[in-house]
């Protein structure tokens, strides 16, 4: 059985990088400004986890993340990003991203202040041994805070310079004696939003989605494009619910546009 999901993942991986050879896309990137380049490769690089997971668990796929999948993705998102369409420019105005719920550079380990790999903690010292310290090594993690967490138990904020899988990486970390547990969620979450994108009969389809809560339910609007084997950007459809006029974000100046974190 895992050979045939390994098998049918590899021959997903080729169609669609073949796909995009076919259609050319093209991007030059010198044109992209730094703080929008590194907010696409960000959104290309939670998409691309998504993508080689195919609805299974994150923790269960690999802590590495295919460059070359990053990458044509992140051609996808900045093939949109030049267009000239209105819409196109209204989303990024928006700053409508890919799921931050999907942890790509940091997360939380809470843990018992008396581990014996803790030690130097205690001290404000921001060192530790034994597993804990050769996980940290060997991915090139870094430890940039620590928190109370309870009476017995403080919670250190790990992060690292690569982009990984990090419901994946922090399962390396599951299990270590003096460790209560891991959280992956982004505690500092953007506004809800998120990026779907598919491959249906030799098309890109793209949605840009916005998502928020009523008194009465939740409510989402969403731009739709379609990216064909020319590579040509073209807008399917904008629909859902009418955005509230202080989401708008057409209205923001255009020295703005995809500025916030």
């Amino acid at each position: 059985m895992n050979l045939i999901v390994s098998i049918s993942k590899l021959s997903l991986f080729i169609f669609l990088a073949c796909s995009m050879m076919a259609m050319g896309v093209g991007i030059q990137q010198k044109d992209i400004p730094k703080h929008i380049e590194r907010k696409l490769k960000r959104d290309a690089t939670r998409l691309a986890i998504r993508l080689e997971a195919q609805g299974e668990d994150l923790s269960l796929q690999k802590i590495e993340i295919s460059q070359k999948k990053t990458k044509e993705i992140y051609n996808l998102l900045v093939s949109i990003y030049q267009s000239d369409l209105p819409e196109a420019a209204t989303v990024f105005n928006c700053n409508i991203r890919a799921a931050t719920s999907i942890a790509i550079d940091k997360f939380w380990v809470v843990y018992d202040k008396n581990a014996d790999w803790a030690n130097a903690l205690l001290d404000d010292v921001y060192e530790v041994e034994g597993k804990v310290s050769d996980l940290i090594d060997e991915y090139d993690l870094f430890i940039t805070d620590k928190k109370t967490w309870d009476d017995s138990h403080d919670m250190l904020t790990i992060e690292s310079t690569t982009l990984y899988n990090i419901e994946a990486l922090a399962q390396k970390f599951q299990g270590i004696d003096g460790i209560h547990k891991i959280i992956t969620n982004n505690l500092d979450m953007a506004p809800d939003s998120d990026i779907d994108l598919s491959f249906k009969n030799g098309n890109w389809h793209i949605s840009f989605i916005r998502k928020w809560s009523s008194l009465q339910d939740k409510k989402s609007h969403s731009w739709n494009f379609l990216i064909d084997q020319e590579g040509k950007v073209n807008l399917v459809d904008e629909k859902g619910d009418e955005l509230p006029m202080w989401m708008q974000c057409e209205l923001l100046l255009a020295e703005e546009k995809y500025s916030r974190n």
